[in-house]
């Protein structure tokens, strides 16, 4: 059946967690696709300091949606917290700068040798060098603000007690201008939709065969891992992050998306609740191509503007 399962793997895993700040639940399913090559992070209390009261009020969250290959997507997983604290810019509260600088530490860590033995071990078949890449979108919280870094088409959202939805990122797609404007001036091309008639996203981590120009910066290849990153305030009105890879958004808007996860987040929690969307959001057939894709998403509650339980949703 081609790319295609001729029935979708609905078989669901979910982890999730809680502190006093936050309430979270990640769930990830094959769905269509004849593997599996997304990967998250889901992480409270980070040990940024010593101090494990302050290393409460730091959380990260991210989604890999791999393309290729899981490789990439499974090495961002195990590698990018490490090289996220271990960041000098973290280290002096520049969140901004660190998130940037360790999106493009991917790719250095990738092109090492150390690095591509890695890759080999997450390799389903690794007779050949990897092509394979990820989008990432990853969610930094921090004890006054948010971080929401976007290297693709992975998307974050926001739901507010106002029933509005706030789209915290924009896909990058090779029909952009300012996309085709550096896929051009790199010396690559974009037709229907696609670069060099391949890839469908104009920027990831990974896709080495893209980024070769030694006379170009990482932010000027034809495909660049180079985040674009929303910063915000925590607001009294911050009820819930939906956080997805690009297969989440296909059969229904982002709006519609959380009206289902503010409906049923307090009869679900957010675990059910993630494993419900999952299959809201899965086509029920293949023919328009649309919800085929791999599934993850996660959903980050804001504890302080709405208190959740797995059994029990209170709002302020």
């Amino acid at each position: 059946m081609g790319i295609y399962l001729s029935a979708p793997n609905t078989t669901k895993t979910t982890h999730s967690g809680e502190n006093e700040l936050f309430n979270y639940a990640v769930s990830e399913m094959q769905g269509w696709r004849m593997s599996m090559e997304d990967a998250h992070i889901s992480e409270l209390n980070l040990k940024v300091t010593e101090d494990a009261e302050e290393n409460k009020k730091y959380a990260l969250f991210a989604i890999f949606d791999g393309h290729g290959g899981q490789e990439v997507a499974k090495f961002c997983q195990n590698n990018f917290t490490r090289e996220l604290l271990q960041c000098a810019e973290f280290k002096q509260k520049d969140y901004k700068t660190a998130l940037e600088k360790t999106f493009l530490k991917m790719d250095e860590i990738l092109l090492t040798d150390e690095g591509q033995r890695e890759l080999k071990k997450y390799q389903i078949e690794n007779e050949m060098a990897s092509m394979a890449g990820c989008t990432a979108n990853v969610v930094l919280c921090t004890p006054d603000k948010y971080y929401i870094a976007n290297s693709g088409d992975a998307r974050c959202v926001l739901w507010q007690s106002t029933q509005k939805m706030v789209s915290l990122s924009v896909d990058h797609k090779p029909d952009d201008q300012m996309e085709k404007l550096r896929i051009n001036k790199a010396g690559g091309y974009v037709s229907d939709g696609r670069v060099n008639d391949n890839l469908n996203l104009s920027r990831a981590i990974g896709d080495l065969e893209y980024k070769k120009n030694n006379n170009l910066k990482p932010h000027e290849q034809i495909i660049s891992a180079f985040p674009d990153i929303v910063e915000r305030d925590y607001d009294s009105s911050d009820q819930f992050l939906v956080i997805g890879c690009d297969g989440i958004w296909e059969t229904k808007t982002g709006e519609e998306t959380c009206k289902i996860a503010d409906k049923n987040l307090e009869s679900m929690g957010p675990s059910k609740l993630c494993e419900h969307l999952l299959d809201e959001l899965i086509a029920k057939e293949t023919s328009e191509g649309l919800g085929c894709d791999n599934m993850s998403i996660c959903v980050v509650v804001f504890k302080k503007t709405r208190v959740v339980g797995e059994s029990n949703v209170q709002k302020n």
